[in-house]
């Protein structure tokens, strides 16, 4: 709906969005609105059964479909982009898997970043988060298990984008020299290396630390994630039009 204002198509057709669910599964657009569309309507169903404490195993089952859906969502852009003609910086074969890790690692990042948040600002709402948040030991316990799996995430992403300059001579010069190396160098600091120095930090020292530190560590590093992630983006999107 957002390309279709963004084209000013909305007001001479206001029923042209149903085109991009008409060619499936002809044309990579169609597939992912289509798949965009799934992820959507089953997060929601998901959501609602969450919260009227509907039957278990649905919600394992829709769960399992969102995560096919969600990495499908992911990996669409990555996708998208090395579909396009014209742009030898899109079309790399580890793009779309560049797409599926950030967004896993963002995606992780965003849902644990929430949870004191929400506990905050909405306890009454969500009172699981809200008993969560408060056990204090509980909390920055689980965080120092999930930290493994972030660094795991990290640790890929790096070397994707390792891969990525050493095999691409453009991309290589566009990345390290040109008027975008400041945003991506800044996604390489705050994204990757900062988040994986945290995660180092908790799990070397987090039996010599108070719960709180964990915690405010864990959270820096989570919203660091974030901002990596949306400079990624910009980057790969700058940067595959600027190389022609």
């Amino acid at each position: 709906m957002l390309l279709v204002f963004d084209l000013k198509r909305f007001e001479v057709a206001p029923l042209v969005i149903l085109n991009a669910y008409r060619r499936f599964p002809n044309s990579i657009l169609t597939v992912g609105t289509w798949i965009i569309t799934g992820f959507t309507v089953v997060s929601l169903v998901t959501t609602v059964l969450w919260l009227l404490n509907g039957n278990k195993l649905v919600r394992k089952i829709l769960g399992v479909i969102g995560i096919i859906l969600g990495l499908s969502t992911a990996a669409y852009t990555g996708l998208l982009l090395s579909f396009s003609r014209g742009s030898p910086f899109w079309s790399t074969p580890f793009l779309p898997w560049t797409f599926v890790i950030s967004g896993m690692l963002t995606g992780l990042a965003v849902s644990l970043f929430m949870i004191p948040i929400i506990a905050i600002f909405m306890p009454r709402a969500f009172k699981d988060f809200l008993a969560l948040f408060e056990q204090r030991s509980k909390f920055s316990e689980m965080l120092g298990r999930l930290q493994r799996y972030v660094t795991v995430f990290i640790l890929i992403e790096l070397v994707l984008v390792i891969i990525e300059i050493i095999t691409g001579h453009q991309t290589g010069i566009l990345l390290t020299g040109s008027g975008i190396s400041l945003a991506f160098y800044a996604y390489l600091l705050l994204g990757l290396i900062v988040p994986l120095g945290i995660s180092y930090y908790i799990e070397k020292l987090k039996s010599g630390v108070n719960d709180r530190t964990i915690i405010m560590f864990s959270m820096s590093g989570y919203g660091l994630m974030l901002i990596g992630g949306f400079l990624l983006r910009y980057v790969i999107l700058t940067a595959g039009q600027l190389i022609h």
